[in-house]
């Protein structure tokens, strides 16, 4: 069965990745048809329905592997209610179908059944939680072995946002507002497969520090109950030596943040 979950794992982790492009492409990739020739026009219709068909063919292939999955733990009652659930997107041609959070409907309704064991719950994630938080504790680190000095925020997240790609396939970027309400929590990576957001900070002194926690605080509300994601970290990339780790989580813990909220402060240069 472990076999069996890592093929679905990586099958939904590749759907979700590819899905979340095509959601991009079909939101922001769309040209002025009148502007465009006929083999154009061509190039992008083939494009589109080559995205499409990709899909279709991981979200079919994907199907028999969920139900099989979810049938050897012999859960008769368990077992239909996923079928009853997700049998429509395939007779009806949902699979494609997004989420206001450009996730897909599809493998949300997927991980809603899958959570409930051990091999897919967040909760027992734990190994998975660990190396992220290395990664995003070790931010100014890898910049530096890769030569990178941030002198902005995009400097930070955007070579991070490869760097945990290796580890979390499904890791996106997060370019479109996330969460409407937010001011100032505006995730620059999601990972599905954790339910987890992430975002990075530049900070250069104390004051803009202390300044940019209470204005996170305010949008937290806002994320309360998120159908998607459920962890958030706020990577906080420091300029100089202003504060140090220790009055960091002081600051953060006098905040009283909820717990699935966690802070994370990187001395930079």
């Amino acid at each position: 069965m472990k076999h069996l979950a890592e093929k679905i794992k990586e099958l939904m982790a590749a759907f979700s990745r590819s899905h979340y492009e095509y959601m991009m492409f079909e939101e922001y990739g769309m040209p002025d048809f009148s502007k465009l020739s006929e083999e154009e026009r061509l190039d992008y219709e083939m494009d589109e329905q080559e995205r499409k068909d990709s899909l279709i063919y991981m979200a079919k292939k994907l199907r028999p592997l969920v139900q099989a999955y979810i049938e050897a733990k012999h859960l008769p009652d368990y077992y239909n209610s996923f079928l009853t659930e997700i049998t429509p997107f395939y007779e009806k041609e949902r699979m494609l179908r997004g989420t206001e959070d450009m996730d897909s409907e599809l493998i949300f309704a997927y991980r809603k059944f899958l959570n409930a064991f051990d091999d897919f719950s967040i909760t027992g994630a734990h190994k998975e939680f660990e190396i992220l938080e290395n990664i995003l504790n070790s931010t100014a680190t890898l910049l530096a072995d890769f030569d990178i000095q941030p002198k902005s925020e995009p400097e930070v997240y955007k070579p991070m946002i490869n760097i945990c790609k290796t580890a979390f396939p499904d890791n996106k970027s997060c370019s479109f507002k996330f969460q409407k309400t937010a001011k100032c929590y505006n995730p620059d990576i999601l990972i599905p497969s954790l339910e987890c957001a992430i975002e990075f900070k530049y900070v250069k002194d104390e004051k803009e520090l202390n300044r940019t926690m209470d204005e996170i605080l305010a949008d937290v509300e806002g994320y309360k109950g998120n159908p998607s994601y459920s962890v958030f970290y706020s990577v906080f990339y420091a300029v100089g030596s202003f504060c140090s780790p220790q009055r960091f989580n002081c600051m953060w813990e006098e905040k009283h943040f909820p717990d699935n909220w966690k802070g994370i402060y990187v001395q930079g240069k």
